[in-house]
């Protein structure tokens, strides 16, 4: 059987480091939406080709392209397999969707988790990360600062903040994520499918109580 676990949260709950170190130490796969697209269109799959026409004329991605490449990437997962959903679904239709194309696959989707953090904690995640806008070195003020304040450690460059990390745009993500994501929340609420976590330790501890409730 294959086993689809998918990731929710908002932006800078962890979903993404969550889900890539408990898939390195169970042997699951990590699926996030966005190498899922490289992967695709790398290795030239009749998705990703489509995809790629779509990318180098500046357009998005269409939801039937995303739903297609799920597919082929279902398709080609031999049983038994765990597969991490990170970033998708990002609303209630591609949620019913994905049941939809895993069913036709053959998988299930076991649970969904959501990993819980105040707005407070996310504020302060979000908004003190730093970048190399050099050789592309993550930093954070508090969590994992560089030796010297502002500089990159590996290249001597200064640090910036990313647009995307600009107290405005932080406000807009995260509105975007509550009126988008809730229904999502909902879906797998009513399904019994919902497991929470609570997110707001460090990076390891998340990581194990996710762990813990993958194998339960």
């Amino acid at each position: 059987m294959k086993n689809i676990v998918v990731f929710l949260g908002a932006p800078g709950a962890g979903k993404g480091t969550a889900a890539a170190a408990v898939a390195a130490r169970t042997g699951a796969r990590h699926v996030s939406t966005g190498a899922m697209l490289r992967d695709a269109v790398a290795r030239g799959t009749p998705a990703g080709l489509e995809a790629k026409g779509h990318m180098e004329s500046g357009g998005l991605v269409p939801d039937e392209v995303l739903y297609r490449m799920i597919a082929e990437l279902l398709a080609e997962t031999p049983d038994p397999a765990t597969l991490f959903f990170d970033g998708f679904p990002r609303n209630e239709a591609q949620a019913e969707k994905l049941e939809q194309l895993a069913a036709e696959s053959g998988a299930t989707v076991a649970s969904a988790l959501l990993l819980d953090v105040s707005r407070e904690a996310l504020l302060e995640r979000l908004g003190g990360r730093r970048v190399c806008p050099k050789c592309g070195a993550g930093f954070h003020v508090k969590s994992l600062p560089p030796k010297v304040d502002g500089v990159c450690d590996a290249c001597g460059a200064a640090l910036v903040v990313r647009a995307d990390d600009r107290p405005e745009t932080i406000a807009h993500r995260l509105e975007v994520y509550e009126s988008a994501t809730a229904p999502v929340i909902g879906f797998y609420e009513r399904a019994g499918k919902l497991r929470r976590v609570d997110a707001s330790g460090s990076a390891a501890e998340v990581a194990a109580l996710v762990e813990a409730e993958v194998s339960r």
